[in-house]
Protein backbone atom coordinates (compact mmCIF):
# COMPACT_ATOMS: atom_id res chain seq x y z
CA UNK A 1 0.00 0.00 0.00
CA UNK A 2 3.02 2.03 1.05
CA UNK A 3 3.67 1.62 -2.95
CA UNK A 4 0.86 2.98 -4.26
CA UNK A 5 0.05 5.79 -2.21
CA UNK A 6 3.54 7.31 -2.53
CA UNK A 7 2.97 6.68 -6.52
CA UNK A 8 -0.74 8.62 -6.44
CA UNK A 9 0.47 11.01 -3.81
CA UNK A 10 3.80 12.04 -6.04
CA UNK A 11 1.42 11.92 -9.26
CA UNK A 12 -0.24 14.71 -7.54
CA UNK A 13 2.76 16.89 -6.69
CA UNK A 14 2.52 17.65 -10.33
CA UNK A 15 -0.74 19.30 -10.91
CA UNK A 16 -0.12 22.42 -9.53
CA UNK A 17 2.80 22.99 -11.67
CA UNK A 18 1.39 21.42 -15.24
CA UNK A 19 -1.70 23.93 -14.02
CA UNK A 20 0.69 26.82 -13.45
CA UNK A 21 2.57 25.75 -17.16
CA UNK A 22 -1.08 25.67 -18.77
CA UNK A 23 -1.63 29.53 -17.63
CA UNK A 24 1.99 30.51 -18.56
CA UNK A 25 2.56 33.30 -19.36
CA UNK A 26 0.44 34.71 -16.79
CA UNK A 27 -0.49 38.11 -18.96
CA UNK A 28 -1.39 36.00 -21.97
CA UNK A 29 -3.76 34.24 -19.73
CA UNK A 30 -5.12 37.26 -18.03
CA UNK A 31 -5.56 38.54 -21.24
CA UNK A 32 -7.79 35.86 -22.27
CA UNK A 33 -10.34 35.44 -19.00
CA UNK A 34 -11.45 37.49 -16.57
CA UNK A 35 -9.91 38.57 -13.26
CA UNK A 36 -11.78 36.23 -11.24
CA UNK A 37 -10.45 32.91 -13.22
CA UNK A 38 -6.63 34.51 -12.95
CA UNK A 39 -7.52 34.57 -9.50
CA UNK A 40 -9.07 31.49 -8.92
CA UNK A 41 -6.44 29.78 -10.72
CA UNK A 42 -3.57 31.63 -8.97
CA UNK A 43 -4.82 30.46 -5.36
CA UNK A 44 -5.79 26.87 -6.84
CA UNK A 45 -1.83 26.80 -8.15
CA UNK A 46 -0.69 27.66 -4.66
CA UNK A 47 -2.54 25.17 -2.86
CA UNK A 48 -1.75 22.45 -5.20
CA UNK A 49 1.92 23.96 -5.30
CA UNK A 50 2.65 24.82 -1.63
CA UNK A 51 6.10 24.81 -2.27
CA UNK A 52 5.94 27.10 -5.71
CA UNK A 53 7.01 30.29 -2.76
CA UNK A 54 10.61 28.60 -3.46
CA UNK A 55 11.22 29.77 -6.57
CA UNK A 56 12.11 32.93 -5.18
CA UNK A 57 15.12 31.83 -5.71
CA UNK A 58 15.58 32.95 -9.02
CA UNK A 59 16.73 36.06 -7.84
CA UNK A 60 19.79 34.70 -6.64
CA UNK A 61 20.01 31.25 -8.92
CA UNK A 62 19.27 30.44 -12.35
CA UNK A 63 15.23 30.13 -13.76
CA UNK A 64 16.12 26.27 -14.25
CA UNK A 65 17.67 25.86 -10.46
CA UNK A 66 14.48 28.06 -9.15
CA UNK A 67 11.94 25.72 -11.15
CA UNK A 68 13.39 22.51 -9.66
CA UNK A 69 13.27 23.13 -6.61
CA UNK A 70 10.26 24.35 -5.97
CA UNK A 71 9.02 21.38 -8.14
CA UNK A 72 11.15 19.09 -6.52
CA UNK A 73 10.21 20.36 -3.48
CA UNK A 74 6.75 19.89 -4.06
CA UNK A 75 7.08 16.00 -5.29
CA UNK A 76 9.10 15.46 -1.89
CA UNK A 77 6.25 16.95 -0.06
CA UNK A 78 3.74 14.96 -1.71
CA UNK A 79 5.80 11.43 -1.66
CA UNK A 80 6.48 12.22 1.97
CA UNK A 81 2.08 12.69 2.22
CA UNK A 82 1.42 9.92 -0.13
CA UNK A 83 4.06 7.48 2.52
CA UNK A 84 1.86 9.04 5.54
CA UNK A 85 -1.09 7.88 3.61
CA UNK A 86 0.19 4.45 2.60
CA UNK A 87 0.80 3.51 6.42
CA UNK A 88 -2.13 5.27 7.87
CA UNK A 89 -4.67 3.24 5.19
CA UNK A 90 -4.54 0.40 7.20
CA UNK A 91 -7.17 2.35 9.35
CA UNK A 92 -10.40 4.51 8.44
CA UNK A 93 -9.69 7.23 11.55
CA UNK A 94 -5.99 7.56 10.55
CA UNK A 95 -6.83 8.36 7.02
CA UNK A 96 -9.60 11.01 8.38
CA UNK A 97 -6.92 12.48 10.76
CA UNK A 98 -4.17 12.58 8.02
CA UNK A 99 -6.59 14.12 5.40
CA UNK A 100 -8.08 16.60 8.37
CA UNK A 101 -4.29 17.24 8.91
CA UNK A 102 -3.84 18.39 4.92
CA UNK A 103 -7.16 20.80 5.16
CA UNK A 104 -5.72 22.45 8.04
CA UNK A 105 -2.96 23.06 6.33
CA UNK A 106 -4.42 24.32 3.07
CA UNK A 107 -6.27 26.64 5.37
CA UNK A 108 -3.07 27.95 6.92
CA UNK A 109 -1.83 28.61 3.46
CA UNK A 110 -5.04 30.55 2.31
CA UNK A 111 -5.10 32.89 5.66
CA UNK A 112 -1.14 33.41 5.01
CA UNK A 113 -1.99 34.18 1.24
CA UNK A 114 -5.06 36.25 2.26
CA UNK A 115 -2.91 38.46 4.79
CA UNK A 116 -4.20 36.75 7.45
CA UNK A 117 -8.02 38.17 7.15
CA UNK A 118 -10.88 35.47 6.91
CA UNK A 119 -12.44 38.41 4.70
CA UNK A 120 -9.70 37.48 2.15
CA UNK A 121 -9.92 34.22 1.91
CA UNK A 122 -10.40 32.29 -1.50
CA UNK A 123 -13.18 30.08 -0.19
CA UNK A 124 -14.02 28.36 -3.82
CA UNK A 125 -10.43 27.89 -4.53
CA UNK A 126 -9.49 26.29 -1.46
CA UNK A 127 -12.76 24.26 -1.34
CA UNK A 128 -11.75 23.01 -5.04
CA UNK A 129 -8.22 22.07 -3.81
CA UNK A 130 -9.55 20.50 -0.72
CA UNK A 131 -11.78 18.13 -3.14
CA UNK A 132 -9.07 17.41 -5.49
CA UNK A 133 -6.81 16.17 -2.75
CA UNK A 134 -9.52 14.13 -1.32
CA UNK A 135 -8.97 11.72 -4.39
CA UNK A 136 -6.03 10.56 -3.74
CA UNK A 137 -7.15 10.12 -0.63
CA UNK A 138 -9.90 8.22 -1.99
CA UNK A 139 -7.80 6.16 -3.93
CA UNK A 140 -5.66 4.93 -1.13
CA UNK A 141 -8.85 4.08 0.81
CA UNK A 142 -10.05 1.88 -1.84
CA UNK A 143 -7.43 0.27 -2.55
CA UNK A 144 -6.87 -0.52 1.11
CA UNK A 145 -10.35 -1.73 1.78
CA UNK A 146 -9.60 -4.00 -1.30
CA UNK A 147 -6.67 -5.51 0.16
CA UNK A 148 -7.36 -5.48 3.91
CA UNK A 149 -11.22 -5.79 4.13
CA UNK A 150 -11.53 -2.69 6.34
Amino acid sequence: MLRFASLIFTAMAFMGPLLRLATWPPSRFEKATSSAVENFVYDLVLYLWPTQPLAVIESNASRALAGLVAVGGNVLLFLVLGLLVGAASKRRGALTFVYAAVCGFLILIGLWGSGYDIEHLAWFPLITAMVLYAVPFWLVHRAARATYSI
